[in-house]
């Protein structure tokens, strides 16, 4: 063999491999969290029994209030979708909606990818249950939208009540302080490219193709400019009627605020009393780092970000570790086994208009 043979199948081994990379990094990357986690665990393990105690000791008075008041987090998703449909003209049976919040808001959790298996699982059963595509694709719009601004919101007073009332610590402070800014820049920058469509498109085109280019995939354009027509449609309804949209962002914010609630039930549920900004930081930035994340079930991102939350913030690691797996128990695993079992009628179920107004121009008005 010829040194030029031997280069020529030398390259072609390099491409083999960095093809077979892109093609499984997803399950590379998986495979190194649990990995991380196993030694994570095995260099804690005194700290996991001493959590594995204080579960066994925990008052189950304030775990069965957590769990009912978890229900009612899933009911206040629903009403959300209920007051959009119904803006747009359109109207569902609100406890037929209950099971779609329930499942929609599992996937979002369980396959975070930034919120679109949820947008996609509820155009999909909206449009099963009469609602037009356009309607659909409005409504998801609207609930995505207001559901940004509840949650920025939520984590802007967590910070703001830590420093208020909290007593930081120097590596507190510049933790809390670096997050702060760092969410603060993005949300600026995002909107400072909001002001030019043109401007916006480029640069969020440009970031899919560098994506493309570093995983080696191939995507369109077509879901790019489409979330975009849809950011800016869902701009302009709110300028049409924001009373309306404010009450869907005020739905949005008691949902986060009973799930925080659920939080703070299961510190009380192992003997502790937290400051209000842990509980509200730990909560947003879990789901924050959570939503980031590709991998099911975020990979275990955010058991991390609520621990390492947490203790950073005064909380003793066991305990820390015991209200998150509490956490995860109510908001992940329970609701995996009542997804699967209600996801058949949800998914077979169709529920037709109770009472539909006059057709609307579902791109542009709002009731």
């Amino acid at each position: 063999m010829t040194g030029l043979e031997r280069a020529a199948r030398q390259q072609e081994t390099r491409q083999g491999m960095v093809g077979w990379l892109g093609r499984h990094w997803r399950a590379l990357l998986g495979g190194a969290i649990v990995l991380a986690l196993v030694l994570v665990i095995w260099r804690h393990a005194h700290e996991l029994g001493e959590a594995a105690r204080l579960l066994r000791r925990a008052h189950p008075v304030w775990f069965v209030g957590a769990l009912l008041v978890q229900a009612l987090v899933y009911l206040c998703f629903a009403t959300v979708y209920y007051r959009g449909l119904h803006l747009l003209g359109y109207h569902l049976r609100l406890l037929a909606l209950y099971p779609v919040a329930f499942v929609a808001i599992f996937l979002g959790r369980a396959f975070p990818m930034g919120g679109t298996s949820t947008f996609a699982f509820l155009l999909y059963q909206l449009r099963r249950r009469g609602v037009p595509d356009g309607i659909g694709a409005v409504t998801v719009t609207l609930d995505g939208l207001s559901y940004l601004l509840a949650f920025l919101a939520l984590l802007g007073a967590g910070f703001l009540y830590l420093f208020t009332h909290g007593e930081l610590r120097l590596n507190e402070v510049l933790f809390v302080a670096l997050v702060t800014l760092a969410i603060l820049g993005l949300a600026m920058y995002v909107w400072g490219l909001s002001r030019d469509r043109a401007l916006l498109t480029r640069r969020a085109l440009a970031l899919k193709d560098g994506m493309a280019r570093l995983l080696r995939r191939s995507w369109g354009d077509t879901k790019v400019l489409t979330f975009i027509a849809e950011l800016y449609e869902g701009g302009a309804l709110i300028s049409r009627n924001r009373f309306g949209f404010v009450q869907l962002v005020a739905l949005h914010l008691v949902a986060l605020l009973l799930d925080c609630l659920t939080l703070l039930l299961l510190f009380w549920t192992v003997g502790e009393w937290p400051h209000l900004s842990v509980v509200l930081l730990s909560y947003g930035l879990a789901y924050f780092v959570s939503t980031l994340s590709s991998l099911p079930g975020g990979g275990g991102t955010f058991e991390a970000a609520m621990t390492v939350t947490m203790v950073t913030l005064g909380v003793d690691r066991p305990v820390a570790l015991s209200v998150t797996l509490l956490y995860r128990l109510l908001a992940f695993w329970l609701p995996l086994g009542i997804s699967v079992l209600v996801y058949r009628r949800v998914h077979y179920h169709n529920d037709t208009l109770s009472r539909r107004h006059e057709a609307l121009d579902s791109t542009t008005t709002l009731r």
